[in-house]
């Protein structure tokens, strides 16, 4: 706690008033701070997933500062000017928090879920005009279905947990899915290369009232597709089942929510006349590459013995990789 509040008060300038655990993301840790000044969002990079804090900081910037701080929280900087503190307790960043909050999938109503996708879309518009190559890929291969397959089976070879023979029925879904790998090489060579935020799930937007006002989580920002951020989007709002709902039949796409989502993007991107033929295209089968891929980073993290992403419980990336496969089924794809 001692190192908690002695890094608010790095970039809170001062006092702080509280320190508090805040927010459910899988990777990183992160706190609320409550000051004088107003809230921050503190948080401790997982530098086992994110090697360089120092690139995926400078990306950050660069696309608040190419959008004009819209659709953003804003970063904040220590009274010396660093946007990044590293030491030997980690290496933290802070963000102003931004207004509204983030809705559970089941809260959102379609009118809403045609906000949110409004939003991303008009953010890509805001986008259209970066150049890939001011930001850096600092995760590379982040999204390439053939990439976690291919990890999927080399982790299934080693099993280091004995955890293989529990989920033979999940691996066959896996490798039976692999036609999708091919349509998304496909379309990621035919659509423009652009700046896109890569994780871009309905938890990733906040809402005030029924207004989707903001994206959140901008460590994946890196040069490749907006398709992956539709698909992300549709993966995590098209159900109304949980992420990493226990019970698996309960992940169905609901046609009216998985329209307003589509309908919501394609408003918000055409509105600034941006969008390439193939992108409009890729709005199509987003959602099941997506849903897919993340299907077997789940299942490939739970065989691994959870060593990706945090959980809460036992069992729950199985719990993850399982309701992902059986939205899969209902998901509209080629």
């Amino acid at each position: 706690m001692a190192t908690l509040r002695r890094m608010a008060e790095v970039f809170a300038d001062g006092p702080v008033i509280a320190v508090r655990a805040f927010g459910a993301g899988h990777i990183n840790e992160t706190f609320l701070v409550e000051a004088p000044a107003g809230e921050y969002v503190l948080q401790r990079l997982n530098t086992a997933v994110f090697p360089d804090p120092g690139a995926v900081t400078a990306n950050i910037l660069a696309v608040h500062r190419h959008v004009r701080g819209a659709l953003m929280p804003e970063p904040v900087a220590t009274s010396d000017g660093e946007w990044l503190v590293c030491d030997e307790s980690g290496s933290w960043r802070a963000w102003r928090r931004a207004p509204g909050a983030p809705l559970a999938g089941g809260e959102a109503s379609p009118e809403m879920l045609h906000a949110a996708a409004a939003l991303l879309g008009s953010f890509h518009s805001l986008l259209a005009e970066l150049d890939p190559a001011v930001v850096s890929e600092t995760l590379p291969g982040f999204h390439d279905p053939g990439r976690r397959l291919d990890a999927l089976r080399a982790v299934i070879a080693a099993d280091p947990c004995g955890r293989v023979q529990t989920v033979g029925d999940e691996i066959a879904t896996a490798l039976a899915g692999e036609s999708l790998v091919g349509v998304a090489a496909d379309l990621t060579v035919r659509v423009p290369r652009r700046v896109a935020h890569f994780d871009a799930k309905l938890d990733n937007i906040l809402f005030d009232g029924g207004d989707a006002v903001c994206l959140v989580d901008f460590d994946t920002v890196m040069p490749g597709a907006w398709f992956w951020d539709v698909g992300d989007l549709l993966r995590s709002g098209a159900a109304t089942a949980a992420e990493d709902d226990p019970h698996p039949e309960r992940a169905v796409v609901v046609p009216e929510r998985y329209q307003a989502i589509v309908d919501g993007y394609r408003r918000g991107l055409s509105g600034a006349g941006v969008a390439h033929p193939a992108e409009l295209e890729a709005v199509d089968v987003a959602g099941a590459i997506v849903t897919y891929e993340q299907a077997v980073r789940f299942l490939t993290d739970w065989i691994a013995g959870d060593v990706y992403y945090r959980i809460s419980r036992p069992r729950q990336n199985l719990d993850r990789a399982r309701t992902q496969f059986r939205l899969l089924t209902s998901m509209p794809r080629p």
